[in-house]
């Protein structure tokens, strides 16, 4: 691909898909970049033909289903869109497993989200009037700048309380 802004997959993740296929083969630059540009002529044609699906159906978003579609009306075996298939429940399964474990997290926490801002909020300040005191002790002025309280800590005889008997 001679222009930065040609459109194709990133070297990296074709040269690793060629390796997985003939893992003992080497492949020249130019049947790789060869390669590259099949793989965006077939997006091109398949979503040409997935588009008129789904103008068709009336419809401006291309689903799922136009694809499969467009695969079946270009000739492709119906082992091959089936695989297609396996691999978007895949794609699904893990976007699943990522949102779930991202969610997961901030629940373990034990913090509500409305605390959790407050608290970033707080950490914003501080770090603000730091900020603004190392100027000014840079400035050469003396000028007190007010400590920010970062989390609502306890008077010291309510820790005392907490013990008692």
């Amino acid at each position: 691909m001679e222009e930065d802004n040609e459109v194709g997959l990133p070297q990296k993740g074709l040269n690793m898909i060629i390796k997985e296929v003939v893992p003992e083969m080497r492949i020249a630059n130019e049947a790789r970049e060869m390669i590259n540009q099949c793989c965006v002529e077939f997006v091109k044609h398949v979503s040409r033909e997935a588009q008129n699906i789904s103008s068709h159906d009336q419809r401006k978003t291309i689903y799922h289903e136009h694809v499969q579609r467009a695969l079946y009306n270009l000739g492709f075996p119906p082992d091959y869109v089936e695989a297609a298939d396996s691999v978007l429940g895949e794609c699904k399964v893990a976007a699943e497993k990522k949102l779930r474990r991202k969610n997961s997290r901030l629940d373990k926490c034990g913090i509500p989200e409305e605390e959790l801002y407050m608290m970033q909020q707080k950490l914003i300040e501080q770090a603000r009037l730091q900020q603004e005191r190392q100027a000014a002790m840079q400035a050469g002025s003396s000028a007190e700048v007010p400590q920010p309280q970062l989390f609502n800590q306890p008077a010291p005889t309510d820790l005392d309380d907490e013990y008692d008997v």
